[in-house]
């Protein structure tokens, strides 16, 4: 399978530059503020402060960077670059061709700037917890208890909604507790062949089961439906706006989302003790899920967005599906979906006062004092 990917690790081995990890500095940051700022700044597009995170992280994980990479690709450029996305998989899934081209750290930093710059569809994202969309509960349950190949046979069917073909391709494969696909499943070997016959690119299956393998990640085998769905589609790359960057010290503030502890102890803070964000949670919130609605929807405001993504004809329902999809779930009423947003939009300034207070009292605490949790 390697093979069908070799074209693209020869077009990023004509692009190799070590002149900028030669020249550059980590950031001072811990290392699951720098795993979060990793993927936000790609998102974001800024180049320089991704390949500066991606040299941190590398100083902390080593090895590791190479599965962040690839969930990031699928993630978050999907359908917007394959090419940058097939890069990301032939690269990080061959560590002897790495030790030939410059090693893993200039070929890291390399590929987080390809990545940064990248246009993007966050469409995987949308769609890999569709199965829990209300209004896919039934369906979700009918894909659950048939057969193999009736779920293929979903799959396959163009008439269908995507988030339906999604559901089928998902319960196709067999999750464990925490999400991901089980080492055992049939699915990593069916959904390939499917995607086949139904005329996905050869180097994108190729990526995609690879990448499903390595990192056992559903959102994987997302992006060859999506492709499927957009093929036929009118296609432009639009530049968008996203949140002011606001840092403290070397560190943009988006970093401290729901995924590090101190991400989570500025949002907590943020909706206890900001007037608006309290009275719009209270009211379109049960009191036990007021927490998680407030991550969440901080997540959409400030960590999510992205500057420069692929245009297509379902990629704007599909995001509204996805984040509806995500804040009903933590416990956000249908009808405070938008009123919640807007309102964490307009008091986001706050939200960073609080998040660079958080980060300069972890500065001055003793290292290893609490735990994190990675993204």
């Amino acid at each position: 399978m390697h093979d069908v990917l070799g074209v693209a690790k020869q077009r990023l081995a004509c692009e190799i530059d070590s002149n900028f990890v030669l020249q550059s500095k980590p950031i001072a940051a811990d290392p699951w503020v720098i795993s979060s700022l990793l993927q936000k700044s790609i998102r974001r597009g800024e180049m320089e402060i991704a390949q500066r995170a991606a040299l941190t992280f590398w100083k902390f994980k080593g090895a590791a960077i190479w599965r962040r990479l690839m969930v990031i690709a699928f993630e978050d450029i999907g359908i917007g670059a394959v090419d940058t996305l097939t890069r990301t998989v032939s690269v990080g899934s061959d560590s002897v061709w790495r030790k030939q081209h410059g090693g893993d750290v200039v070929l890291a930093v390399q590929l987080a700037g390809a990545l940064a710059v990248a246009t993007k569809d966050r469409s995987a994202d949308y769609l890999c917890q569709a199965n829990d969309h209300p209004v896919l509960t039934d369906f979700a349950r009918a894909m659950a208890n048939a057969s193999l190949e009736a779920r293929l046979t979903t799959v396959r069917d163009k008439m269908l909604d995507l988030p339906q073909r999604a559901v089928a391709a998902l319960s196709v494969l067999s999750t464990g507790s925490r999400g991901e696909i089980s080492r055992t499943t049939s699915g990593l070997d069916a959904l390939p062949v499917t995607f086949r016959e139904l005329g996905v690119p050869e180097e994108l299956v190729v990526a995609s089961g690879i990448a499903a393998a390595r990192t056992r990640e559903p959102i994987t085998l997302m992006v060859p439906l999506i492709w499927l769905a957009a093929n036929s589609s009118q296609k432009a790359a639009g530049d968008c706006p996203v949140p002011p960057l606001v840092t403290s010290g070397e560190v943009p503030l988006y970093a401290l989302d729901q995924h590090t502890r101190l991400g989570r102890l500025a949002i907590w803070r943020f909706a206890c003790e900001n007037q608006s964000v309290r009275s719009c949670l209270a009211r379109f919130v049960p009191a036990r899920q007021t927490r998680s609605a407030a991550y969440i929807a901080a997540f959409y405001v400030d960590a999510a967005p992205i500057a420069r993504r692929l245009i297509w004809n379902q990629s704007e329902v599909l995001e509204a599906f996805g984040i509806e999809r995500d804040l009903l779930h933590a416990g956000v009423s249908a009808e405070g979906v938008e009123p919640l947003l807007k309102t964490m939009r307009a008091n986001l300034g706050h939200l960073n006062e609080l998040r660079a207070e958080a980060l300069a009292s972890s500065e001055s605490a003793p290292i290893g004092q609490a735990s994190q949790v990675d993204v």
